[in-house]
């Protein structure tokens, strides 16, 4: 070797670990890295390179930066064989097998990206939503009746007319919304055709490939990663059945994280340390009514308790004895009850709410007695109309066990006192907002994910003030909200694949894109025993449990 080649090679060596340092801290060099490029961009930032080991069940992601090189730190790779995939919207990899063999030092492997030829099937349902003629009625329909199970690609890329459209629509509105495309669920209501139904079916033949062999609108799509927002690590963790759905995933004290299935009675945990994971199955079931659970709360002890989501039942999964306990709300309620959402109180009794009946019960687990207070104040009307009257979704205690609830329909939040039982309502600052999932942090204040308006909320329940700011991205949706200790607000959605961190002192968000497309996010954790904060959440269509962390 010579000496000007020795020279490039220990320039680029100390080049690596220079910029591995920068980005994982002075003695973390990288195991893996290399230069994302294309012919039509050469160098390429914010591409999502993703590391696999062959016959594992852990994924490591990482996004190239302004220089197009990316980097896996040495800590998060053992020595091994690993398939390496991507996403940048538009591309794909030249080499649909490619590999990297990992060892004991740096592995260089740079990847060369092609056009794709099927944009279509890279598209969110908020691209698709960005993209398609229509009026705003009709796209919010889409918008509302089909991302909880699928994105809109399907629906985009098929072929039905308008008949065969109708007939679709009636077979949809039939599966629960615990279905998903590779495993739909029957309902337990049976309807025939809804009104609106005939329109929307000429809607959506006159926007998918029914009539032509191509769209023949611009497909539009948001920028890749860029800045600050390439500085993440996630980390993904395979479930053993294919078909999971995990609606919710809760870290606990002692590093484990606890996942519900949305579409099946089924518990889980996942050790981060190591891969394993544990189900168990709660044999509570109702004939012909889906088993699945839709929420999960750790009380004092770890204990995991859990909200049923089409029938009357709750349960509390004890960790000693690795057993169930269930309850059902008492006798004289609605036949329609669904205790979807609970909330532990600190004194450990249990908040189940009764939307049917317009009431919450505080349960007691050590007496096994309900007492039903009404959720909302005297006077309130209920009212049928096209939208519920009032409806409860997500619930949440505060420090001295004050009920909240997020009164999806009517756009208010709704407390119950513990003490005295008083309702009252608050109105978010806009109308139609659509709260759905809520955190509350140690001083009390109330972190909303505002739904149909597209906003995040806090309201401050000591001095019954709202704050909101609108989300910049278009159909975004944030369905849960969940404050870090370093002041920022974390959320999700169900229509694209980012994860946003908002700092309400700047007013700057932040969007991180996870790895795979359709991931479908309901409830978001954080662990704030970490520095920085890790980010937790089931990525609910694809059976895998996701940890995001910033570089910082």
């Amino acid at each position: 070797m010579s000496t000007m080649t020795r020279n490039l090679v220990l320039a680029y060596c100390v080049a690596t670990f220079f910029f591995s340092a920068a980005l994982w801290g002075a003695s973390t060099p990288a195991a893996l890295t290399g230069i994302v490029s294309s012919e039509a961009e050469k160098t390429m930032e914010g591409v999502v390179v993703s590391a696999k080991r062959i016959g594992g069940t852990i994924t490591v992601s990482v996004d190239s930066d302004e220089t197009g090189r990316f980097a896996f730190p040495a800590d998060r790779l053992a020595p091994g064989r690993y398939q390496i995939s991507i996403r940048a919207i538009g591309y794909e990899v030249a080499d649909p097998k490619l590999e990297a063999a990992v060892g004991k030092g740096i592995t260089e492997k740079d990847i060369k990206l092609d056009k794709t030829r099927d944009l279509a099937s890279q598209l969110s349902s908020t691209e698709w939503l960005m993209s398609i003629p229509g009026t705003s009625q009709q796209k919010e329909k889409l918008y509302k009746d089909c991302v909880w199970c699928h994105t809109l690609t399907p629906v985009m890329k098929s072929t039905y007319n308008a008949a065969e459209w109708k007939t679709t629509l009636v077979r949809m509105h039939n599966w629960s919304e615990a279905g998903a495309l590779y495993k739909p669920v029957p309902s337990p209501t049976h309807v025939g055709p809804q009104p609106g139904d005939e329109e929307f079916a000429q809607y959506l033949s006159s926007i998918n490939l029914s009539s032509k062999p191509a769209h023949d609108f611009e497909l539009k799509t948001l920028p890749r990663p860029h800045g600050n927002e390439t500085k993440v690590i996630i980390t993904e963790y395979d479930l053993p059945r294919k078909n999971s759905e995990p609606h919710e995933a809760v870290p606990d004290k002692d590093g484990m994280v606890w996942y519900s299935d949305y579409a099946e009675g089924i518990l889980g945990r996942l050790n981060p340390r190591t891969g394993e994971v544990k189900e168990w199955v709660d044999s509570l079931v109702k004939p012909g009514y889906p088993p699945g659970f839709h929420d999960l709360e750790l009380d004092k002890e770890g204990n995991p308790w859990l909200g049923r989501h089409e029938f009357n039942g709750f349960s509390k999964f004890d960790k000693k004895t690795e057993k169930f306990v269930d309850w059902s709300l008492p006798e004289g309620v609605s036949p329609n009850v669904r205790p979807t959402f609970i909330a532990i109180r600190p004194d450990g009794k249990v908040w189940v709410k009764d939307n049917p009946d317009h009431k919450v019960f505080a349960f007691d687990p050590t007496t096994g007695k309900f007492v039903g207070y009404d959720q909302f104040p005297p006077g309130t009307t209920f009212p049928p109309s096209s939208r519920s009257p009032h409806q409860i979704y997500g619930m949440n205690a505060d420090s001295l066990g004050n009920e909240y609830g997020a009164d999806i329909d009517k756009s208010n939040i709704a407390r119950v006192d513990a003490e005295t039982g008083k309702a009252t309502l608050y109105p978010t600052p806009t109308p139609n907002s659509d709260p759905r999932r809520m955190h509350f942090d140690a001083q009390d204040r109330l972190y909303i994910g505002e739904w149909a308006s597209n906003r995040l909320a806090v309201f401050d329940t000591k001095t019954e003030k709202f704050q909101e700011w609108p989300v910049p991205i278009p159909w975004y949706g944030p369905y849960d909200v969940a404050p870090d200790k370093n002041g920022y607000m974390w959320t999700g959605t169900m229509s694209l694949d980012l994860i946003t961190r908002f700092n309400p002192k700047t007013g700057e968000f932040t969007n991180y894109l996870m790895p795979l497309l359709g991931v479908n996010v309901r409830r978001v954790e954080i662990d704030n025993r970490s520095t920085p904060p890790v980010f937790w959440v089931g990525e609910n269509r694809q059976a895998k449990i996701a940890k995001v962390e910033t570089i910082e």
